[in-house]
């Protein structure tokens, strides 16, 4: 299965505004990655895959609800993803957040070419 960085480009940061940190903790430079491209789904791909409704509650975390739904928190970003809000502070009790399912059927929309 992809994982959300495996398709993000690598960026090394050598900025001399880090230079003191990266000293502190010896090193030379950061490695950070960059922004993640996903696809849209759109509404004729809607009607191709089953979307299970969540009421958000209290102790509520897009990793607990991959946990649930796929079995595996690292798929958060999936549910993230498919509903338009990419951090867990988006979401508030009550919200109605919609799981896709089956998740090979979701990864294929995230990969899909235009």
């Amino acid at each position: 299965m992809l994982d959300r960085n495996e398709q993000r480009e690598i960026l090394i940061n050598e900025n001399k505004l880090y230079k003191k940190m990266l000293k502190d903790r010896g090193l030379n430079r950061f490695r950070h990655y960059s922004k993640m491209k996903l696809n849209s789904m759109s509404p004729s791909d809607m009607k191709d895959i089953t979307i299970a409704d969540h009421i958000y509650k209290t102790g509520d975390s897009l990793s607990k609800l991959s946990h649930k739904y796929y079995g595996d928190v690292r798929y958060w970003w999936i549910i993230a993803w498919f509903n338009k809000k990419p951090i867990d502070n988006l979401y508030s009790v009550g919200d109605t957040v919609h799981i896709p399912l089956p998740l090979e059927e979701a990864m294929y929309y995230v990969n899909k070419d235009g």
